[in-house]
């Protein structure tokens, strides 16, 4: 088959779990043994370069607005006057604000050139890029996330909303216009089905993982490896103004690690944190530590933190909010504690470093899960793939 994956988000540099989400999708497609070509927007920080040298002569770069604002001034004006009232529709977005019409002719041009049998388009946001291929294509959304009322789950955490949300009836029209639409992880994919009452197909294709296992360092130390949006961010002053404090009490040589863009919260000098910044591979991060932690404190979807680290058969530790869609692996494949508790946060890190056995074996355990679950995703990718167009039924 001849597939085309639409994407506003650049693969390359894979600093974020989304870019990775992306990547991977891409490399378990042609696994399969698909001819793959992929229309990315390029963006100020995308690396065309490494993109290029990822997917050859079929990457397709697209050109048109960066997806984080509405060009319509009089829009912006009512969204700034609603922020002053504190009225939390003011981060609300209508399904297509996000979406530059001028691609439409962009994938036209490619669908006429190359003939593509199935399209996957990464967000619901950008769901009307679905508009340039017939009812002969077959249409997927792979939807990373929820996106109904998102801004919600920051104003409860007393934070202001970042990027897309929108009403419920929004995300649900956007997913009509697919034949199939992918969820990250089998919650989403239940209110997915409901919110479109059960007239499209929801599968479930999560993160495809790179099985790479690391020998965790012996030093007393934790890694928490992150991109730099304002939860990761969160989760790393989380850790190092309310757990460190309670695990160096105990343990005066412990190590904070932090990796990726997340590095930033470390102001320099801090004791006891060491910030990497960006890594080549993730293995470069979780090998530099006994452990692996993911302290989100909220989100939705699938932490791809969290199932690189079980992929890298690190010891790991989450919040609740971290292991969402892990809910039947918390305890076994990895230590769970609450989301705003601190000293079980710490209590756990200071347990696995006193006990190699322990930690041994969730890493073991969570090394046989991420496997068994990569084995799950290819199937259900290898599934979807086949599927008949459900349109061509129809005639």
């Amino acid at each position: 088959m001849k597939l085309l994956i639409v994407s506003p988000t650049p693969t390359h540099p894979t600093t974020a779990g989304n870019r990775a989400r992306v990547l991977a999708l891409a490399r378990g497609i042609e696994q399969l043994g698909h001819e793959l070509h992929v229309a990315q927007l390029l963006t100020p920080d995308a690396d065309a370069q490494a993109m290029r040298a990822a997917f050859g002569e079929r990457l397709h770069l697209l050109m048109g607005r960066t997806p984080h604002a509405s060009p319509r001034w009089p829009a912006r004006l009512r969204r700034r006057g609603l922020q002053l009232l504190r009225d939390p529709d003011a981060y609300l977005w209508g399904l297509d604000d996000y979406f530059d019409a001028a691609i439409l002719r962009q994938l036209g041009e490619l669908q006429q050139r190359h003939g593509y049998e199935a399209v996957i388009v990464e967000y619901v946001f950008w769901s009307r890029a679905l508009e340039a291929f017939g009812d002969d294509v077959l249409k997927v959304i792979d939807t990373h996330d929820r996106f109904a009322n998102r801004h919600l789950m920051f104003l409860a955490n007393g934070q202001q909303p970042r990027w897309f949300s929108t009403l419920p009836s929004e995300e649900a029209r956007g997913l009509m216009r697919a034949d199939h639409v992918l969820a990250i992880q089998p919650t989403e994919a239940v209110m997915f089905s409901q919110q479109i009452g059960g007239t499209r197909p929801v599968e479930v294709v999560g993160h495809l993982l790179d099985i790479d296992p690391v020998v965790p360092a012996t030093s007393p130390s934790a890694v928490f490896l992150a991109s730099a949006n304002d939860i990761n961010l969160e989760a790393g002053r989380y850790l190092i103004d309310r757990v460190l404090p309670l695990v160096r009490q105990q343990l005066p040589e412990f190590n904070l690690i932090l990796a990726g863009d997340v590095s930033q919260v470390a102001a320099a000098g801090t004791p006891g944190v060491v910030a990497m910044g960006r890594v080549g591979h993730v293995r470069d991060a979780f090998s530099r530590a006994a452990l692996a932690l993911n302290p989100v404190r909220m989100g939705t979807g699938l932490t791809v933190k969290m199932m690189d680290g079980l992929a890298c058969a690190m010891p790991c530790i989450s919040s609740h909010s971290g292991s969402r869609g892990l809910e039947a692996q918390r305890d076994h494949a990895f230590l769970c504690v609450p989301d705003d508790d601190p000293a079980a946060m710490a209590e756990a890190i200071l347990m696995l470093l006193a006990s190699p056995e322990r930690a041994r074996g969730l890493a073991e355990a969570g090394l046989s899960f991420a496997r068994a679950w990569n084995d799950r995703q290819i199937q259900s990718l290898r599934q979807l793939l086949g599927a008949k167009n459900p349109r061509h039924a129809l005639t």
